[in-house]
């Protein structure tokens, strides 16, 4: 600790260090608070500190200010010297961390650091760090300070134990931050990467298209404008062509016609007359199928001979889950409890119901409370899982009419306002504002958020850009491509490696 260093040059690199310190912390400080907006949104997106930047944003730079008052005071200069010391080693922790063990490199740096690439700032770091180390080292012993009269050996060790107690610190944050995000979020999302627009779009001529499904190679659209038409499209997007599709029956008072297509096969679903006409897409022509087809308000193929359906009961009050066999014309299991009721039970369990023919299971996702659920091919309960968002509660108000129809009596709050499934991946749109996210982004762009189906994590969400000012309303996923419908444009953007690396099912 002793240095053969005349005393007066000595005590002038001290000072010049800590002049270097007050001036790097007053100016990252300042900074943070003349920035506060910005700095805690950057920080909300940190993989470190994603589930504490409420309070990071708060603290860091008080943290910062109270260094630079320490070290104005030549009596306190050691002990704002060992605080310098151990922030940067946690500041050079979180750069190490972030470069080598996050999925992704998020930026919360302003002013001129901004400027740096994180690797230049990890050197810049060390080399802040090693100043530190330097200015203690030179420090004069005969202060009258207990730390500047303690044995080197002791010094030198309290050195480490501060660099190895900030660097823990910064792990520990990191590990907890993580699980927090992923298995117990409280509306924190994380963007691993910066939003990209569509690399390919496709004018529709219409806005009234939905996807009635995809395969390898070709993108099935229905029109509900012209219910029995089918659009086909190439995924490159050269190629387009229109088909009819012929029922057998085709004069039955339809009222809410859907096609959907699961190559060979192809289902036309009604479920106000009630109707499912099943055929074949090499001359896309359909039988209507016999029996005692129930009155259902969604419905959505499991195999060639068998529907996932949602059957809603008006005198009953409820929403059920069911399965109707096409071969035996009728229903063959019916779960009336697996749709928890909250209020009227019909519009606050409302939802989408999805088959996942890669975990062979029907997914149901509610549409205003933050829960979504799975069930065997039996309608049999699987597991439940909960989205990021807060409300547990369907924010509804249901009134009924003179003539005894019920109907909402306010808009409702949708948490969960569009999905589809991939894999063992969910994908549901949002159109809530999450903590530490820039409120003026939904003007521009939708969110997407992932979730892990095997456990109900939450793995990360996405910026899908409007394409020529208009919204996604419609979407699929398929292998590491998101399709999307925004308006009259079809358009394609590609997932990230942090959403395909979460596939456990290809």
């Amino acid at each position: 600790m002793r240095l053969n260093i005349s005393r007066e040059f000595k005590k002038y690199v001290v000072e010049v260090i800590c002049l270097l310190y007050m001036l790097l912390f007053t100016y990252a400080a300042v900074s943070k608070v003349l920035d506060y907006h910005d700095f805690s949104i950057k920080l909300g997106q940190s993989p470190l500190f994603s589930a504490f930047a409420g309070w990071v944003a708060i603290s860091v730079p008080i943290i910062e200010l109270l260094i630079v008052l320490i070290l104005c005071f030549p009596r306190w200069r050691l002990i704002g010297l060992f605080a310098s010391f151990f922030l940067m080693v946690a500041f050079t922790a979180y750069i190490v961390i972030i470069l080598n063990f996050s999925s992704y490199i998020p930026c919360s740096c302003g002013g001129i650091l901004e400027n740096m690439s994180w690797n230049e700032h990890l050197i810049f770091n060390i080399v802040f760090v090693v100043l530190a180390v330097i200015a203690m080292l030179l420090h004069d012993p005969k202060e009258n300070l207990w730390l500047a009269r303690i044995k080197p050996l002791y010094f030198y060790f309290i050195m480490i134990l501060a660099a190895v107690l900030s660097i823990m610190v910064v792990a520990i944050l990191y590990l907890i931050s993580e699980d927090i995000i992923h298995n117990r979020n409280t509306f924190v999302r994380r963007f691993n990467s910066h939003a990209r627009p569509e690399y390919n779009t496709y004018d529709l001529g219409l806005n009234s298209f939905y996807f009635a499904g995809i395969n390898r190679d070709t993108i099935y659209l229905g029109n509900v404008t012209t219910p029995l038409f089918i659009t086909k499209i190439d995924t490159g997007f050269t190629k387009q062509n229109r088909v009819k599709t012929e029922l057998d029956q085709p004069n039955l008072p339809f009222g809410d016609l859907h096609i959907k297509v699961s190559p060979p096969y192809f289902f036309v679903t009604d479920g106000t007359v009630p109707a499912i006409f099943s055929g074949k897409t090499k001359d896309w022509k359909a039988r209507k199928k016999q029996g005692q087809v129930p009155f259902f308000t969604l419905a959505d193929p499991i195999d060639s001979l068998h529907i996932a359906m949602r059957l809603t009961s008006l005198t009953k009050k409820q929403n059920t889950l069911a399965v109707y066999g096409l071969n035996q014309g009728k229903l063959l299991s019916e779960n009336t409890r697996i749709l928890e009721r909250q209020q009227d039970g019909i519009f606050d369990t409302d939802g989408m119901l999805w088959f996942n023919d890669k975990l062979n299971a029907v997914n149901y996702i509610y549409f205003y409370r933050n829960e979504f659920l799975s069930a065997d091919r039996k309608m049999q309960f699987l597991t439940k899982g909960k989205t990021i968002d807060t409300v547990r509660r369907a924010e509804i108000k249901v009134a009924e009419l003179s003539a005894g129809d019920r109907q909402m009596a306010k808009p409702p709050l949708v948490i969960n306002k569009a999905s589809t499934v991939y894999g063992n991946l969910l994908f549901i749109k949002s159109k809530r504002i999450g903590r530490y996210e820039d409120k003026n982004m939904l003007k521009d762009a939708s969110i997407l958020d992932v979730y892990n189906l095997n456990d109900g994590s939450y793995i990360s969400s996405i910026y899908i850009y409007h394409v020529n000012g208009e919204e996604m309303t419609n979407f699929r996923v398929a292998a590491n491509k998101i399709y999307t419908i925004s308006g009259r444009y079809l358009s394609v953007v590609k997932l990230s490696p942090k959403i395909t690396n979460a596939y456990t099912i290809k």
